[in-house]
């Protein structure tokens, strides 16, 4: 019995030894969870890889050509997706090309003018103007094919003025029996023939402070946003036409007087005796064409009509019965041309037209000092801030400058000349009123860098 009570002993003590032992000693650690396995990226789609593209500065033409390499297509483009091109500066030729590339081949749209940035007024003398946007390397192999030049561009331009008429006012009033504005309807008819023809440019100098005044009408507040005319710069003419009427009437082949001339003591008549003898109708006109610029006479002399027909007395101008003239007379019109005054007239009008289309478009051109700005670019194509309106022509030379910087007045500020690092050299292509385009070869090119002019 005391053997098992000191074994029931020690058996205690071993157990509570080893309870001891037990909470002492710490607690496992429990294992750390996995980390979940990090995401693939998704890949880019179309729309974004386009957008990074267009963000890059890459041209057109260049990605249009990536879009196609790399079929970056999707034809169920929605209009979220449409916009979000449109606000990263993709332009409609990019998102047709994605939507369907087979209008890739499709010629690109004329470049649109962009506004072009004048440097910002600087205080100090000579320095460095605001820095234009960064050049893009334009490729020549990559511009697109010329238009053909503008007929237009390369005709002269003509300016008619009203023809004096007070020396035969009394004849021209005895023959229509009331008062015609027979310099008006001279000046109408070598219009229209001159207009037909189409070998010069006609712009308008009779009625031009009526011209500028609707302009000014247009631009104001009374006048409906839209609606008005739009301000604008008048073209200016390479030559002026001015002549006087000397003869209109009959030339009696017995006295071979003119009516209209003034012969001393005989009156306006030189004393004929109204229906006495056959007469053709005559109708001369003594012109000058001088030059706009110079004010010197290119060429002058008489521009002479006759009738095919004779009538006898004034009474027979109007018509082969000598009908007298009933209203208002329409120099233009069919009926008038039909009349025996009316071929001698015509005729006139048509010498003079001949003499003009031969003079003006011979005239030799002039070089013109032109500055502009590079308003667009696309692949291999710059278009500048000047125009036909502005007398450039198709096969027109511009040299390209990057601006480095200004020269200015300390006192004024005004810019009195820029610092300029030549580029390029470009040909002009294709002209409207106030942009042209042509091929460009050179370096770097950007909106904003000055053109000149070169013979």
């Amino acid at each position: 019995m005391r053997v098992q009570g000191m074994v029931v002993v020690a058996v205690a003590v071993v157990t509570g030894a080893s309870l001891a032992w037990t909470q002492t000693q710490p607690a496992p650690a429990k294992p750390a969870p996995a980390k979940p396995a990090a995401a693939k990226p998704a890949p880019a789609s179309p729309v974004d890889k386009v957008i990074s593209l267009v963000k890059a500065g890459l041209g057109e033409d260049l990605i249009v050509k990536a879009i196609v390499r790399d079929k970056l297509t999707k034809a169920d483009l929605s209009p979220d997706e449409m916009i979000k091109l449109k606000q990263a500066g993709a332009s409609d030729r990019i998102i047709n090309t994605m939507m369907d590339p087979s209008s890739a081949a499709a010629a690109a749209p004329a470049p649109a003018p962009q506004p072009v940035a004048q440097p910002a007024a600087q205080p100090a003398v000579a320095e460095p103007a605001t820095p234009p946007p960064a050049a893009q390397p334009v490729s020549a192999t990559s511009a697109p094919a010329p238009l053909p030049p503008s007929a237009a561009a390369k005709k002269r331009i003509l300016a008619l003025n009203e023809f004096e008429w007070a020396t035969v006012q009394t004849a021209a009033q005895e023959v229509f029996k009331t008062n015609v504005d027979i310099g008006k309807g001279i000046r109408a008819l070598l219009t229209n023939r001159l207009q037909k023809e189409g070998k010069v440019r006609l712009v308008e100098r009779a009625n031009l402070q009526k011209l500028l005044g609707e302009q000014d009408f247009g631009a104001s507040n009374r006048v409906k946003k839209g609606t008005g005319a739009r301000i604008g710069q008048v073209i200016g003419a390479d030559a002026f036409l001015l002549g006087d009427i000397v003869a209109f009437g009959r030339d009696d082949r017995k006295k071979s007087v003119r009516v209209g001339s003034v012969v001393p003591g005989a009156g306006v008549f030189g004393g004929m005796r109204v229906g006495h003898s056959s007469s053709k109708a005559v109708v001369v006109i003594a012109y000058r064409l001088v030059d706009a610029e110079t004010s010197e006479i290119i060429d002058s002399g008489e521009a002479r009509g006759e009738s095919k027909r004779e009538s006898k007395g004034l009474g027979g101008m109007l018509g082969v019965g000598g009908g007298a003239a009933g209203g208002g007379v329409d120099m233009t019109s069919s009926n008038f041309g039909e009349t025996i005054i009316g071929e001698a007239t015509i005729a006139a009008c048509d010498n003079l037209a001949a003499v003009i289309n031969e003079k003006i478009p011979s005239m030799p051109k002039r070089f013109v000092e032109l500055e502009a700005r590079v308003a667009a670019i696309s692949g291999g194509s710059v278009t500048i801030s000047a125009g036909s309106n502005d007398s450039v022509a198709a096969g027109d030379k511009f040299e390209v400058f990057k601006i480095l910087g200004e020269i200015k007045d300390p006192v004024t500020k005004e810019v009195l000349e820029l610092n300029t690092e030549k580029v390029g050299d470009l040909v002009i292509a294709t002209v409207r009123e106030r942009i042209a385009t042509g091929s460009y070869t050179g370096g770097p090119v950007a909106v904003g860098y000055l053109v000149r002019k070169v013979q």
